[in-house]
């Protein structure tokens, strides 16, 4: 007769429960397919850093590494500063209609 571990699976998993939760950087943002990591070689880099780790989509090819990561930051936050412009510059003119 099966124990109830045996039945439910754990002893495979060393008494982890598995679970489907995949961290946000797991997925891609592009098509939501599963993002794994390559290790890329630069070898223009003027740094001396050759080796990097990038996230890689296997289901589009997606690739992000750390300079994308970061043109992709500063770009989101002069977008959100020229907004947060507009919406102040907006406001600024339809109060000294009052």
């Amino acid at each position: 007769m099966a124990s109830a571990t045996e039945i439910t699976g754990l002893n495979a998993f060393h008494g982890q429960v598995p679970t489907s939760a995949v961290r946000d950087e797991s997925i891609c943002a592009r098509c939501g397919g599963l993002m794994v990591i390559d290790f890329c070689m630069d070898v223009l880099n003027s740094t001396g850093e050759l080796d990097f780790a990038a996230r890689r989509c296997v289901q589009c090819g997606e690739v992000i590494d750390p300079v994308i990561e970061r043109n992709r930051r500063l770009r989101q936050e002069s977008r959100t500063v020229r907004f947060q412009e507009k919406i102040l510059s907006s406001n600024s003119g339809t109060q000294g209609r009052e």
